[in-house]
């Protein structure tokens, strides 16, 4: 056994050649999409760049068979291979953990290690070929696209986020209660992120929030969450607040587009609100699970939005708004009150019970901090292993080593997860009795899981 898996609970792991599991049809159906997209991307700027060299449009192409000859080597169900060197130091982890797989084979091994994998390996055939496609996002075009689809929600949010801003600037919110129910409507938001139908939620006017239909419109969307630990969460924050000693609070991001802009509405909720001195927000280094946020997303979300480049077709007042919240995270990031950063080891396979062994540096970084927020359905399955754990387990043993303390450090963890894959801690036992067969493979539910490994 590897050192680092000398920590890992003794549970099954979701596995693609297991015909109930949700990995069975990802890896059958989803994966060959995606390569093929991957493939028509490259196309796509091939055809569209007319000053690309020869060298590197034949790079490009020899790109393209390797994606191909990946998507031949998946549908035939081929045996796994380890992942070419290419200068980069996680893929020795990679390849350490794979000498310990008993199932190698693509539709039929374990599944977040398998759909890790994939995706570093891709990440080769680019950092493998010449400079033009080293930094190359072949998912750039779809996260922009996303964003740009979600016009209407974008100028709504972003309208109702500067109300916000400007209540507590005026000290309209001061009161706990008020302040108790913008932190639920923030929590919601960040929670559904791009599902997110913002007609459901309230307006985040003072008044609405006070008001009965405010106060029925939050309890009305708490039914789809399962796990709700937003009690807890908030005794915390505003206790912190309350005795001025609010430190950093960690977000680890997940999807880019809209869901990107709705975790920048939460940090500088947190950040004007007093919750937090400086929020950290941890993306991916390199193109991930198609819609994960790297640098060049949050550059695009914030510098669009100040440029007012992002949408044309709007009149001048929605597109000063967008101006000025563009320019309000430029200047957070400026002021070093938000910060981006892209550690190695959110792109290695690791489960993040790991996190003590194989990154102590990064461990003590976020023990330091007063809340980690893990957001989306991959974080969630990091975290708990995507292990096939009875769903009455509690957060916290499917945490394992991230649930307790390291030379007397601890993390508190909170996860924001709409459900899409099996795994799924944390409930009463029979809870989900009632609930339709497959309810955690479809983005229904919800989990706001909370777990303080400080006490």
């Amino acid at each position: 056994m590897a050192n680092f898996q000398s920590t890992d609970p003794r549970i099954a792991t979701s596995n693609s050649g297991d015909p109930a599991s949700f990995a069975y049809s990802t890896a059958r159906e989803r994966w060959p999409k995606i390569l093929s997209a991957a493939i028509d991307e490259i196309a796509s700027t091939i055809s569209g760049n007319d000053g690309l060299s020869r060298v590197d449009v034949n790079a490009g192409k020899t790109i393209q068979a390797k994606l191909t000859s990946l998507k031949t080597s998946m549908l035939e169900n081929a045996v796994l291979e380890p992942i070419p060197r290419d200068g980069r130091p996680d893929i020795e982890a990679y390849n350490e953990e794979f000498k310990m797989l008993k199932d190698r084979k693509w539709l039929a091994a374990p599944w977040l290690y398998t759909e890790c994998y994939m995706y570093r390996l891709i990440h080769t055939y680019f950092t493998l070929s010449t400079p033009f496609w080293h930094s190359f996002d072949m998912f750039a075009t779809s996260k922009r696209s996303s964003l740009v689809g979600s016009k209407k929600g974008t100028i709504e949010l972003v309208k109702r986020f500067q109300g916000v801003l400007h209540a507590t600037a005026e000290k309209q919110a001061v009161d706990e209660e008020t302040q108790k129910a913008i932190f639920e409507e923030m929590i919601q938001i960040s929670l559904w992120g791009n599902a997110t139908d913002l007609a459901l939620l309230t307006s985040l006017s003072v008044e609405e929030l006070n008001s009965r239909q405010g106060k029925a419109v939050r309890d009305s969307n708490k039914k789809h969450i399962v796990v709700n630990d937003t009690e807890q969460v908030w005794s915390l924050l505003s206790r912190l607040q309350s005795l001025g000693s609010s430190k950093d609070i960690h977000i680890i991001l997940d999807n880019a587009g809209f869901e990107l802009l709705t975790d920048l509405v939460f940090a500088g909720y947190l950040l004007d609100g007093g919750y937090a001195k400086k929020v950290v927000l941890h993306g991916k280094r390199m193109p991930w699970f198609v819609s994960d946020v790297n640098l060049e997303d949050l550059k695009y979300l914030i510098e669009g939005f100040a440029h007012g480049t992002i949408y044309d077709d709007i009149d001048s007042a929605d597109k000063d708004e967008l101006r000025e919240a563009g320019q309000y995270w430029r200047d957070l990031i400026q002021s070093g009150k938000l910060e981006f950063r892209a550690e190695l080891f959110w792109t290695t396979q690791h489960p993040f019970g790991r996190l003590p062994t194989v990154e102590p540096a990064l461990f003590e970084d976020l023990a330091d901090a007063d809340l980690v927020v893990y957001k989306g359905d991959l974080n969630y399955r990091k975290l708990t292993y995507d292990g096939m754990w009875p769903h009455s387990t509690p957060f916290s043993e499917a945490l394992g080593p991230l649930a307790k303390k390291h030379n007397g450090q601890g993390v508190r963890s909170l996860v924001l997860r709409t459900a899409k894959a099996d795994v799924c801690v944390g409930l009463q036992p029979g809870q989900d009795t009632s609930f339709e067969e497959g309810w955690t493979r479809y983005g229904k539910y919800a989990m706001v899981s909370y777990c303080d490994a400080k006490s």
